[in-house]
């Protein structure tokens, strides 16, 4: 378990930036059938301030769906640091944002809180990353409501 702690007896800790993709009624699902962790097209970017500085990490579905039998869908966040690939956020694990089987929590939220130190002031982009191991898996259901996150803290 990690503790943040933001601002303790540092004078640190002030929010220097927040941004968020909000979306309040989607207007289709998001979703993939691909058995691989594919991209949502769900991201926010944000450009540091200064290097050392925190990036707060917040995702949130209100409904995602497994529509197969048996089958389940995992989520995992992904950032992409200036030019870079996407890859997956350190300390992921197979289950860091969700997994939703269809027989069991089929139509259930999905959430995400991590975080990241800058070491540089290169933007960042974070974007979740979806994978079914059959039929479809959707991060987000038509009418859902989805946000994304990305709050600057100063160290």
């Amino acid at each position: 378990m990690a503790l943040i702690t933001l601002g303790a007896n540092s004078g640190k800790g002030k929010v220097l930036q927040v941004v968020r993709n909000y979306v309040a009624s989607a207007t289709g699902h998001v979703e993939t059938s691909s058995s691989s962790l594919s991209a949502s097209g769900i991201t926010q970017s944000i450009t540091p301030t200064a290097s050392g500085n925190l990036i707060l990490v917040d995702f949130s579905s209100s409904m995602a769906d497994k529509d197969t039998s048996g089958a389940f869908g995992v989520s995992r966040m992904y950032q992409k640091i200036g030019s870079g690939s996407f890859a997956e956020m350190t300390g992921a694990s197979s289950y860091h944002m969700g997994y939703i089987q269809q027989n069991e929590n089929k139509y259930s939220n999905l959430t995400f809180g991590g975080s990241y130190t800058t070491t540089s002031t290169d933007t960042l982009i974070f974007q979740p990353y979806i994978k079914s191991s059959a039929g479809s898996f959707r991060l987000v259901h038509v009418s859902a409501s989805y946000s994304l996150t990305l709050t600057e803290v100063e160290q």
